[in-house]
């Protein structure tokens, strides 16, 4: 990593989710979505974000060519919602997707519009800029391999909860192209 890594580039939920997690107790339950369950379609409308206990979800955009991306993945005690989507209450450019089992919690997002649930809705909005900022500078700042080592040292459990495949997809690169660097690292 370079010495411009400077914001920590997620997990930083943890205290803001179990303070989430307690306001929403008797108002929300908990449910169990099981591998490749939709839970937004990319173009829909947003109406809830997801608060999760456990698993992985991931917003994937499909082009109209077939190709797939990915915009995030979203782990433990962090909220899964499309920010900008919501802000701005447009369609969703992305699908929002379990990428391993995981027990959720739905939140409307009407909820966040409450004057009650107003702090809450700006941690969750400042936690969120800075995380983008810290991907940002992740994604620019780093070479693919940089990234990946990153991963390996910083991330390990990221790692273990997603294919290869999958990791290549968020670091922006081919699966070729981490399988070299894989190489390279003796990991392969």
């Amino acid at each position: 990593m370079t010495d411009t890594q400077l914001l920590p580039l997620g997990d930083s939920y943890h205290q803001l989710a179990c303070e989430f997690r307690n306001r929403l107790a008797g108002q929300c339950a908990i449910k169990r979505y099981a591998k490749g369950d939709v839970l937004l379609q990319q173009g829909d409308e947003q109406d809830a974000g997801y608060l999760i206990i456990s698993g992985v979800l991931g917003a994937l955009h499909a082009s109209s060519q077939g190709a797939q991306k990915c915009k995030e993945f979203y782990f433990q005690d962090e909220f899964a919602l499309l920010y900008g989507n919501w802000l701005t209450k447009t369609p969703a450019l992305y699908q929002l997707k379990v990428i391993r089992d995981a027990e959720l919690i739905k939140v409307p997002l009407i909820l966040l519009d409450s004057a009650d649930w107003q702090a809450i809705k700006h941690q969750l909005v400042s936690q969120q800029l800075l995380f983008k900022e810290a991907k940002e500078a992740f994604l620019l700042l780093n070479t693919p391999e940089q990234r990946y080592q990153y991963l390996l040292e910083q991330k390990p459990h990221w790692l273990e909860q997603l294919s290869l495949n999958e990791v290549a997809m968020y670091l922006g690169i081919s699966a070729i192209s981490l399988s070299r660097i894989r190489r390279r690292l003796n990991l392969s």
